[in-house]
């Protein structure tokens, strides 16, 4: 098979032991970075299932971005209208799953810079952002609305935890499975964790930032906490009880098409 000569290659390119690698993959420091990789090129393989190629192309880059720039994980771009639109892929928490006392349900999704933005970056980007420095240092570790166009994410890590070793594991509380079962009408465990990693959602970065109307900045020190533009680092999707829809301005990967239409229609008036 090809994709087994390609592990091969790049063992021998990055000189790395073949037998050895599912022990190196399997780290407790390097599951996590794969995991979120890999995300990537699923939102990038169910994006060209959805979208019609004749309308749009959907890509990914591979090249890294500048120093304090960010870098685009999944490109979908209209065709017609020669609109490039960029598709931040996003993990949920791990283990960010609960029920709310009235009943609704609610995921966490982990949406925040692996690194921190240093000083000297700082300095050099807020002006580029129009924002003053000392605001960014505030959220130097969150992404601003203009970062990119779009967020989508898996449910599936919501209902992992992580044991003694650091190691992920399968664990959602009754809650969690009381609402897997509802939503994909089966109680099979191996079925459930399948179909909640394939489950996907997807919303608007400007949804999701502080001064859309969902969010409160939480920063202490924020000067804007109605408005600084910043998204939060774990914005939630709140799931109604009864129809285990999103009430928040998430959708259903498979409505994404007619989302982003009409995200671009909004923009243009």
């Amino acid at each position: 098979m090809t994709w087994q000569k390609d592990i091969e290659k790049f063992c021998e390119h990055y000189n790395i032991p073949v037998e050895y690698l599912a022990d190196t993959l399997n780290e407790p420091k390097v599951v996590p970075m794969i995991r979120g990789k890999a995300f990537e090129f699923s939102v990038l393989r169910k994006l060209k299932e959805l979208l019609p190629i004749s309308k749009w192309n959907v890509q990914k880059s591979l090249v890294n971005a500048q120093l304090g720039s960010h870098d685009e994980d999944v490109a979908i771009i209209h065709k017609e209208r020669e609109t490039r639109l960029s598709v931040e892929c996003k993990l949920a928490g791990k283990g960010r799953f609960k029920k709310l006392r009235y009943g609704d349900f609610v995921i966490n999704v982990k949406c925040m810079r692996s690194r921190t933005l240093g000083q000297n970056i700082v300095n050099r980007i807020a002006p580029q952002l129009g924002i003053s420095a000392k605001l960014l240092n505030i959220h130097n570790d969150q992404y601003r609305f203009n970062d990119f166009d779009f967020v989508v994410t898996s449910i599936g890590n919501a209902f992992y935890e992580t044991d003694e070793d650091g190691l992920f594991y399968w664990s959602p509380n009754e809650d969690g499975i009381y609402f897997l079962t509802r939503l994909f009408n089966t109680k099979d465990q191996d079925t459930l964790q399948k179909l909640a990693f394939e489950k996907m959602y997807i919303t608007s970065s400007k949804n999701l930032s502080v001064g859309s109307g969902f969010h409160t900045c939480v920063r202490r020190t924020c000067p804007k906490p109605k408005k600084c533009g910043f998204i939060p680092n774990y914005p939630p999707i709140s799931f109604n009880a009864e129809t285990l829809l999103p009430t928040n301005g998430w959708f259903p990967i498979e409505e994404a098409e007619g989302f982003i239409l009409s995200v671009l229609s909004e923009r243009n008036g």
